[in-house]
């Protein structure tokens, strides 16, 4: 078992990467093994896609800010924008790799608006790229061209931008074994983690700015979640991360459909949960065996940049029922054989556009979850659940026997 070092930015591939001070610029060449470390130098920046390895640990080292896994393309420059016709209308002098999520101004602010066609740009921050595709026809060998709505030169009037751009789908692959730590994942267009396996843990990473790109545009729907297990896993576990700026779901099990293998020991726990536009967690299309989500702090369901340019409640594909909750299930038409999610321990705050929980699965997955001794900030729908709306949560504990111990935030 071998700890190679990785500096991104003075690191040398001509070394061995034994040490820090041998530290290579890249994994490229090396042949990782199970049981190897794999750790980032702090405060570094790798613009593409982390590959990774098997049963093989990746973290940081050093001093400073997480090292970080960028999606985006930087267009801050004067000369990357030119004026169009159209008054205060830019084109990108730069084209992108298929479909464009999102842009970020100033370094963290989520602040643009995509419109669906060009004519549609009006106001600061709108933006619109080509082409915009429909369902299943994404092509990250596409280029894309980008306009963009700003009362001056963008590079003048923002202090940094980046855009998000389809790229290569997932920035960081997730597969058996692997273990990341210590990460920021940041600027994917559309997924930040993604992939399935057996024995997979993410501990202390952030994601930021995630998500966005076209998914269907005939029915004007955008994608993108942070951190993605699809079709199977099982010994997983979520802890001690930061979600800020997530398009659709921060975290998310899900597959295609019947097929679905549902995960086992699904562990999310001591979480923050930030600004997302459809849920802190997404249970979809099976529901698990032995899981937990527990001691999470989720916030602000339905806000941040997937709610802008938007008319409420948000498109989506069970629009016009609201979207933007902090725990959302569907697509369970039954129960999973052995079943069973405990909700417990969480704080669920502000979620002006949806519920804490919104349940449109069938009574009998339903019955496979338990509620308990959570805190709730009071918001105009509590819970949706065994197909009707709750505003209160004593009502919903009488009349459902769920959410036992559970209380309101003063």
């Amino acid at each position: 078992m071998a700890t190679y070092y990785i500096d991104f930015q003075d690191g040398r591939d001509d070394c061995d990467g034994f040490s820090p001070a041998s530290a290579r610029k890249s994994l490229s060449g090396l042949s990782l093994h199970a049981g190897d470390r794999v750790l980032f130098r702090r405060g570094r920046v790798l613009r593409g896609y982390l590959d990774t390895t098997p049963f093989v640990s990746y973290g940081a080292y050093g001093e400073g800010d997480l090292p970080t896994i960028c999606g985006s393309v930087d267009v801050s420059r004067e000369e990357d924008w030119q004026k169009t016709e159209r008054a205060h209308v830019w084109k990108c002098t730069r084209t992108f790799r298929g479909d464009i999520g999102n842009l970020i101004f100033n370094r963290d602010e989520c602040t643009a608006a995509l419109r669906w066609s060009l004519v549609d740009l009006c106001a600061q921050g709108d933006f619109f790229g080509t082409p915009v595709h429909s369902e299943q026809v994404h092509n990250a060998d596409t280029r894309s061209e980008l306009w963009l709505y700003s009362e001056g030169n963008p590079a003048g009037v923002y202090s940094h931008i980046e855009v998000a751009d389809y790229g290569d789908r997932i920035l960081v692959r997730l597969c058996d074994g692997v273990t990341l730590e210590d990460i920021r994942v940041t600027n994917s267009g559309v997924h930040g983690m993604a992939g399935s396996g057996d024995g997979i843990t993410v501990r202390r990473c952030e994601f930021m700015g995630i998500g966005g790109c076209p998914w269907n545009a005939e029915m004007k729907i955008r994608f993108g979640n942070g951190l993605e297990i699809w079709h199977k896993g099982s010994r997983i576990t979520v802890e001690d991360c930061r979600f800020r700026n997530i398009y659709d779901s921060c975290v998310t099990h899900q597959g295609p459909g019947e097929d679905t293998v549902p995960t086992t020991g699904f562990i999310c726990r001591n979480n923050t949960f930030d600004t997302y536009g459809m849920a802190a967690f997404e249970y979809r299309d099976k529901l698990p065996i032995d899981s937990l989500f527990e001691h999470n702090a989720c916030r602000n369901a339905g806000c941040g940049f997937a709610m802008l340019g938007e008319t409420l409640p948000r498109r989506s594909e069970i629009w016009p029922q609201p979207m933007g909750h902090h725990l959302f299930l569907w697509r369970m038409p039954g129960p999973t054989e052995g079943g069973n999610l405990l909700i417990r321990d969480n704080e669920f705050g502000p979620a002006p556009a949806g519920a804490s929980v919104y349940s449109i699965i069938s009574p009998e997955a339903e019955a496979q979850i338990i509620l308990e001794n959570n805190r709730y900030v009071k918001n105009p729908l509590l819970h949706h659940f065994g197909g009707r709306d709750y505003t209160d949560l004593e009502t919903f504990q009488k009349q459902t026997g769920q959410d036992t111990g559970s209380q309101y935030i003063e």
